[in-house]
């Protein structure tokens, strides 16, 4: 089954800033799939319009099966944007951040029921964060309040997880850290991965699906699978030729 489906999309942020053309992209349910591509090339806006943040010009996109407009499960999706936390000093703890992903569940405002806890509480030990969850989220490093919101993704025990650049301003311990945490996650085909990332060389150790994009599709398949490699390498290459922004 896909996860995510689009078909024939077209999107543009205005009439001089054209994304995508009629293009095709699918995650099917169990793939860890990362999303890479040169400067600018429309990663960020590929996984928003997945998630349905963001609304296509023209085709059609599905969540697990259902269009975007008539679907309803949005717990099974597990969300986790670029710079998350604006403001550092912001007065928020870790289990107050991991708590908000339960908001799709139980509605803004409502008391946290006994299973709402146990997803906390659930997200917080896959993370590692137990011990911190009285902590001021200004508190932590840079690669813990990282974790603290892939564990806010996790507390609706989600169906896929989506991260748009998880591991950017952290080191590479942290990054090889978070990196496992989603292998395991997505060992048994558990929980499906879609991550948009620069870290080339280390996410194809990780992901079993490799999607180059560049205002389209141009590689999707095996990391380093021979068939297309040429292809792949073209746009990784891309990447690694300079500084990584945001589209």
């Amino acid at each position: 089954m896909n996860i995510f489906e689009l078909e024939n999309i077209s999107f543009a942020y205005n009439q001089n800033v054209v994304v995508f053309n009629q293009i095709s992209f699918s995650v099917r349910q169990g793939d860890f799939v990362a999303l890479v591509g040169p400067n600018g090339a429309g990663k960020s806006t590929l996984l928003k319009l997945c998630v349905g943040l963001l609304k296509p010009q023209s085709g059609q996109v599905r969540l697990f099966g259902e269009p975007v407009s008539r679907f309803d499960g949005w717990a099974k999706i597990g969300y986790v944007p670029q710079n998350p936390l604006k403001d550092r000093q912001f007065p928020v703890t870790v289990e107050e951040i991991v708590a908000m992903g339960r908001t799709a569940l139980v509605g803004m405002g409502r008391s946290l029921r006994p299973e709402d806890k146990a997803g906390i509480d659930n997200a917080l030990h896959l993370t590692g964060l137990n011990s911190y969850r009285h902590r001021m989220i200004g508190q932590l490093s840079g690669g813990q309040q990282q974790r603290a919101f892939v564990a806010r993704a996790l507390a609706s025990r989600p169906e896929v997880l989506a991260l748009d650049e998880p591991t950017a301003g952290v080191d590479a311990l942290a990054r090889d850290d978070l990196y496992s945490l989603l292998a395991e996650l997505n060992a048994g085909k558990a929980v499906t991965i879609a991550i948009v990332s620069h870290d080339v060389d280390v996410i194809s150790r990780y992901a079993t699906q490799v999607a180059c994009i560049n205002h389209g599709v141009t590689y999707y398949g095996e990391p380093g699978r021979s068939g297309n490699r040429t292809a792949q390498n073209q746009e990784i290459n891309h990447v690694k030729a300079g500084n990584i922004v945001h589209a």
